[in-house]
């Protein structure tokens, strides 16, 4: 081999060689896969969680319905006690003179 293009022609097979091996034993085409067992537990906790979300979604919407309903029957009883609280007169004030409460003591 003396002739310098072949030589670099050969370095070039070898390396595309060497990579398409890597790469198909990298891929490893012969491997069976199997059903991991931890894969299949996350998509069954997936759904389970899914299902959970959405029944705490109906509480929570439910809950809120509630609240809301509380809300405006609290506020329009404290209207109501602010409008009868404006309407009543000030109650009057009560000057009271009481003697001192003193007790003296000897011992």
């Amino acid at each position: 081999m003396t002739n310098h293009v072949v030589r670099l022609y050969a370095l070039a097979l070898a390396l595309v060689l060497f990579f398409l091996t890597w790469t198909v034993v990298a891929a490893r085409p012969w491997a069976v896969t199997s059903a991991d067992p931890r894969l299949a537990a996350l998509v069954a906790r997936e759904q389970r969680v899914r299902a959970e979300s959405v029944a705490v979604q109906r509480i929570v919407r439910h809950r809120w319905v509630v609240y809301r309903a509380q809300l405006r029957q609290r506020q329009s009883q404290i209207a109501a006690a602010k409008t009868r609280m404006a309407a009543a007169p000030p109650p009057s004030v009560r000057v009271v003179n009481l003697p001192p409460l003193t007790v003296t003591r000897t011992s």
